[in-house]
């Protein structure tokens, strides 16, 4: 039986890890302008993350 495609939501919010969210953007599977930061951890950590990833 296959199940019906639902219809996505244009945008989800979640929560990882932050290690899980650095190593998604030094691997290249995500990029930063594709996150919005909803508090200053969240700012401090992708911007680190982007910064470390900029230099290799």
């Amino acid at each position: 039986m296959q199940s019906t495609p639902l219809p996505l939501p244009a945008k989800v919010k979640i929560e990882l890890p932050s290690q899980l969210l650095i190593q998604l953007i030094t691997e290249g599977q995500l990029k930063g302008n594709d996150c919005k930061c909803l508090d200053t951890e969240a700012k401090k950590v992708l911007w680190h993350s982007l910064l470390c990833s900029s230099i290799k």
